[in-house]
């Protein structure tokens, strides 16, 4: 039962008037003349208790008159229909309409967000004049929309119209919390909920950290199921995650890219063709065989064939669901590196000749030849990387080289025993040992080596096995350095050292670069040392980030454009924004709005820098066709609402117009209560009458 007017409740302790003034009346002594015959008379038993009885049914009278008047203010109804009593109460109405990912899917009977539109429209066609409705989505609502009723029937159906596909999740527990400020402001005081979605078992998921009821306000919510979970579905294949596996991008170098894809049917798939295209242009294609309900990795390369950020995708064929057959990921291809090369010339040849080798041509260095770093300074901030091979460096030449790094610049330093080599290594963090010698025949050799680190990462053709050993250079001096992360270790300590230092990275290799202290400088392993450190100096510290769609994301500046006063924003539609930074107190963030359509966010200056990628993309959950089972939907959603009684669970197929009929029409109880008040007050009236015309026959005898 419940009241329509709820407050005039307060009004049923006038129902104890009645008993106090009973009370009061047994206390009190009257006083009557009277004759011995009249007293013989009155103290006869059985008079006495019809008295008694007289005065208690007048009691209940008169409580149950104070009880029914009150109650037919507070207007009691009950569900069902008695004769002469039922009505159908004006409603307010919410309407939410699934439409993530998994309503793509469609059975026999079609699409399943046109069913669930369907089912919306018959829900309006059944509200009546007075009534108010508001249709929402379940996902991709605009924050800044104003949500509201409305009470012209045509507007509400141009919404369900208007409802499209998304690539999000839905959450019954958030839009819940969404539409709670519109319930405390309907115009009715009855509210009916349409909660229309296939059920997927995604849906009632509630945060870790969120519990108790989110709906104060009474509601009836219908639990509106579209389909039938997996029966007369296509089955579904689905690109879960993807990442890039090259630590150091250059554009005529292949780029590899790892997807994780799923296979959500029941049974296997043969002959799956995976394709990855770099902005939009395909460029690898591959076909695997995925057993039923697995999931696997595949890897596909290809040269980007330019420089820049570009955005990456790995898609499949179509299926099930089409939207969570494609994945993003963006990456930035740095330009040719500027470097300046500075030491005698002598130290310097075998350096020179690595960063001039044929076939590198592309991808290949701008070098600048220095004889110290002070001839260098002038053209410092236009240098990317600057290599040390040898020469005295001074005190000030040290605060120039610690201000370059920095500032975001790589320092590729060889050992060396010249004046201030000690000093400036400190500068940077790394602290250099004394010389060390090796006999003529027992030279100095590589021991391990890091391969999981960009320096060296994909190098060696045995990359798996790991205990395997570099074939080594023959090492007579080195100065190693500690402080730093060690790369490469040789029997007297580290060969390759790593330190960061600001924004810009440091990379100190203990032996000169001359074979006057090893055979390094003549092998393979000092080549690939020297153009990958100055691809790793260059490569952006945030290669790209990803978020999930709806996310908004800061992403940092590199410290040569933390200057700049605006940056462009090209986002997933490719359409462009000028924004202004934030500047905080240890770096300068842009701001990235929430993305709703998957794809590659891309960041750059006003004439045409990168910065940085940002990948949105859409969660996993709902390409995972799991749905809950009959009877088990109303339980998850039971713990959300005021009063658990008041859910129910409907089929699509079920008539929306008997649904909307069913929970409108009650019976109002207020006209009983009226007429049973003046039974009450009759039947009072006549008691009284009686008793009084009892007293006054004995009187007059």
């Amino acid at each position: 039962m419940n009241f329509l007017n709820p407050f005039a409740l307060l009004g049923l302790a006038a129902a104890s008037i009645p008993v106090l003034l009973h009370l009061l009346n047994l206390r009190k002594l009257r006083v009557i003349e009277f004759s011995s015959l009249r007293f013989l008379l009155e103290l006869q038993q059985t008079r006495v208790r019809k008295l008694r009885l007289q005065q208690i049914l007048l009691l209940i009278l008169r409580t149950l008159l104070i009880l029914f008047a009150v109650l037919s203010i507070a207007r009691p109804t009950i569900p069902g229909s008695l004769p002469l009593l039922s009505s159908t109460s004006r409603s307010s109405v919410v309407i939410l309409i699934d439409n993530s990912g998994s309503m793509e899917a469609a059975d026999a009977r079609g699409q399943r967000l046109r069913q669930a539109q369907e089912a919306a429209r018959q829900i309006v066609a059944s509200l009546q004049d007075g009534d108010e409705v508001a249709v929402l989505p379940m996902t991709g609502i605009d924050p800044d929309r104003a949500i509201d009723f409305t009470r012209t029937f045509n507007v509400a159906l141009e919404q369900i119209n208007r409802v499209s596909l998304t690539e999000g999740a839905s959450s019954a527990p958030q839009m819940l919390r969404t539409i709670r400020p519109l319930l405390d402001d309907a115009l009715h005081l009855h509210r009916e909920i349409y909660i229309v979605s296939d059920a997927q078992a995604s849906l009632a998921v509630r945060a870790s950290d969120d519990s108790g009821r989110i709906l104060e306000k009474d509601a009836s919510v219908f639990l509106v199921r579209i389909g039938d979970g997996q029966n007369g579905l296509e089955p579904n294949m689905s690109v879960d995650s993807i990442q890039v596996i090259t630590k150091l991008l250059q554009s005529d170098k292949p780029i590899e890219i790892e997807a994780s894809v799923r296979n959500g049917s029941e049974r296997d798939a043969t002959g799956v063709l995976i394709s990855m295209a770099f902005d939009g242009v395909r460029v690898a294609q591959r076909a695997v065989d995925i057993p039923a309900g697995t999931t696997r990795s595949v890897t596909l390369a290809a040269p980007p064939q330019r420089i820049g950020m570009v955005a990456a995708s790995i898609e499949l064929e179509n299926d099930a669901i089409d939207r969570d057959n494609i994945r993003w990921v963006g990456f930035t291809v740095p330009a040719r590196a500027r470097v300046g090369l500075v030491g005698p010339g002598a130290d310097a040849v075998f350096v020179r000749t690595v960063l001039t080798l044929p076939g590198m041509e592309r991808g290949a260095p701008f070098v600048q030849s220095f004889s110290s770093v002070t001839e260098a300074s002038v053209a410092m901030s236009d240098l990317d990387v600057v290599i040390l091979s040898g020469g005295t460096v001074s005190q000030n030449e040290i605060s120039l080289v610690r201000q370059f790094v920095e500032g975001g610049g790589g320092l590729l330093m060889f050992a060396s025993e010249q004046a201030g080599i000690e000093t400036l290594a400190l500068a940077c963090g790394l602290q250099i040992g004394s010389l060390q010698k090796a006999p003529d025949d027992a030279p100095f050799g590589v021991t391990t080596t890091d391969r999981t680190h960009p320096l060296f990462a994909g190098v060696f053709k045995n990359d798996r096995d790991r205990d395997r050993g570099v074939e080594s250079p023959r090492i007579w001096k080195i100065r190693p350095a500690s402080g730093g992360v060690d790369i490469v270790q040789t029997g007297a300590g580290a060969l390759v050292s790593e330190q960061t230092l600001g924004r810009g990275r440091v990379i100190y290799s203990a032996v000169a670069p001359t074979l006057g202290w090893s055979t390094y400088p003549g092998t393979g392993l000092f080549a690939a040392f020297v153009v990958r450190s100055i691809l790793y100096c260059v490569a952006p510290r945030d290669q790209g980030l990803n978020v999930l769609l709806g996310q908004p994301v800061r992403v940092p500046v590199p410290p040569k454009l933390a200057g700049r006063e605006s940056f462009v924003i090209d986002d997933a539609t490719r359409m462009k924004s000028t924004v202004t930074p934030v500047r905080l107190p240890s770096s300068t963030m842009v701001s990235v709005p929430p993305q709703f359509r998957s794809g590659v966010v891309k960041v750059s200056t006003t004439d045409s820098l990168p910065v940085v990628t940002v990948a949105a993309n859409g969660p996993t959950n709902e390409s995972r066709l799991i749905f809950l089972s009959k009877d088990k939907w109303k339980p998850l959603v039971d713990p959300l609402v005021g009063n658990a009684d008041h859910v129910v669970e409907v089929s699509a197929d079920t008539s929306m117009h008997d649904v909307v009929q069913a929970a409108r029409t009650g019976s109002e109880l207020w006209p009983l209560c009226v007429l049973l008040a003046l039974a009450c007050a009759i039947a009072e009236m006549l008691v009284s009458r009686f008793m009084a015309q009892e007293t006054a026959a004995p009187a007059a005898s």
